[in-house]
Parts: C-alpha cells; sequence; structure tokens
C-alpha cells in the first residue's frame, strides 16, 4: 500500500512545528545550564541535551528519512532521558544526604 501524498504533507509540517517548538523549549535550559553551577547544572544540561535529540528527532524524520529518525533519534532520545532520570535521582540522593549530615 502507498503512502498518501496529503497525509505525508501534513506528517512533515507536523514534524516541523514539532521540531520548531521543541527546539525554541530548549533554549532556557540550555541559558541555564550555562549559568547555573553544581549539580543543578548537571540536571539542566541532561535536559537540554534530551530536548535537543528529540528536536533532531523530528527534523530527521521531517526530512522524510523515517528509518533514521525511529531506529537511531528515538532510541538515544530515550537513552538520554533515561540519563536525565537517573542524573536527577544522583543529584536528589546526593542532596537529601548533605541534609541528613547538617553540611
Amino acid at each position: 500500500m502507498k503512502n498518501n501524498p496529503v497525509k505525508l504533507a501534513i506528517e512533515s509540517w507536523l514534524d516541523l512545528v514539532s521540531a520548531v517548538m521543541i527546539f525554541f523549549a530548549a533554549i532556557i535550559p540550555a541559558y541555564l545550564s550555562l549559568k547555573l553551577k553544581g549539580d543543578i547544572s548537571k540536571l539542566t544540561f541532561a535536559l537540554t541535551a534530551f530536548i535537543v535529540v528529540h528536536g533532531t528527532y523530528h527534523v530527521v524524520r521531517m526530512q522524510g528519512i523515517e528509518s533514521l529518525a525511529d531506529s537511531v533519534f528515538e532510541p538515544v532520545s530515550i537513552i538520554v532521558l533515561i540519563a536525565f532520570g537517573v542524573t536527577y535521582i544522583d543529584v536528589s540522593y546526593k542532596k537529601k544526604k548533605q541534609e541528613a549530615t547538617g553540611k
């Protein structure tokens, strides 16, 4: 079954809009990654990395290279999101440990 050209055109526009909005959303965490110090900068950097990789997924998909987008950028996006979660757990654990010791 062939793909419907109208459906492909709509999907491309949706991917473009998604990519633009996602990259726009990356501005604030990227700025905070540069300005903040310590563990919070690690969190904002990991969040920025996820946002950029996910936006790249939409750009590649918009170009019609869905196999590359789905087989490379989607799994990388998931891995970076998991890394963000692990970083968050690590930072929060360190903070709770510091509060418990009274530092």
